[in-house]
């Protein structure tokens, strides 16, 4: 493999944005697909929203399980242009709550930079990041970080949030696959797909399994019945998301003119 690139006068600057998401909002998302243009980008699952928040913000969330639980947020990426794609990937996962109590832990994130793909050449990933990126797939990568005192959930949270946020101008767009959400033991919590949709961790149904007792008086001269066949199937849980919507999301990031040339052989 041959690699030639140019890249000249670039320059970046953040800007913030408002995010909004409709009736029953499960992710906020640059579109629908969750992908992120070169520079530009914010993919965000609401984990948990009590509903106290205005039209602005999120509607009510309950995963079914405590907040304060997640130690380990897994995200997974892949580029969409293999033949432009060079490792050139940077951001941050923000374990983002709102509390009454403190907002230091809104909007506290962890960066991240580059990956290592020893079959494609790649060797750009940045060790002295928090957050660090692993191979585990053809052209996929997986980042992991770990939840500590500076950005664990809050005792009174009202609202959480995970986002992804690419920040890099890379040289291709880049897909997320998915996040997974675990505790400390490394139990999941919850996972998203890369439309937000839960795929597994969802709380099931309550199931009633108790059955009235028989209160009818036997019969000794009346003949058994039969026996019912028995039964393998079991009921399982809702796994499903309904109503989840994809709007704009935040974090712009500003690029300079850039001119490159590139061959892959």
């Amino acid at each position: 493999m041959k690699i030639a690139k140019i890249l000249s006068a670039a320059a970046a600057c953040a800007v913030a944005s408002t995010l909004a998401v409709s009736a029953n909002a499960q992710l906020t998302t640059v579109d629908e697909t969750g992908i992120f243009k070169s520079g530009t980008g914010s993919w965000m699952p609401v984990v948990y929203s009590d509903g106290t928040f205005d039209s602005s913000e999120k509607d009510v969330t309950d995963p079914g399980f405590d907040c304060r639980e997640i130690a380990v947020v897994e995200v997974t990426f892949t580029p969409d242009d293999p033949e432009w794609w060079e490792g050139e990937v940077g951001g941050a996962i923000v374990l983002s709550n709102k509390s009454a109590s403190d907002s230091t832990h809104n909007w506290n994130g962890k960066e991240f930079w580059g990956v290592i793909d020893e079959d494609l050449d790649l060797a750009t990933l940045d060790e002295t990041k928090p957050v660090q990126a692993v191979k585990t797939g053809d052209l996929q990568y997986t980042l992991t970080m770990n939840v500590d005192d500076t950005n664990n959930v809050v005792d009174d949270y009202a609202l959480v949030q995970v986002a992804v946020q690419e920040w890099s101008n890379g040289m291709t767009d880049i897909t997320i696959l998915g996040m997974t959400l675990k505790d400390a033991s490394g139990n999941v919590l919850v996972s998203y797909d890369a439309n937000g949709n839960v795929t597994t961790g969802a709380p099931s149904a309550p199931v009633d399994d108790t059955t009235p007792a028989d209160t009818t008086t036997p019969d000794d001269n009346a003949a058994p019945a039969p026996s019912a066949p028995a039964s393998d199937s079991k009921g399982s849980p809702d796994t499903g998301v309904e109503g989840v919507a994809t709007v704009a999301g935040v974090a712009v990031v500003a690029a300079g003119a850039i001119v490159l040339s590139k061959k892959r052989k």
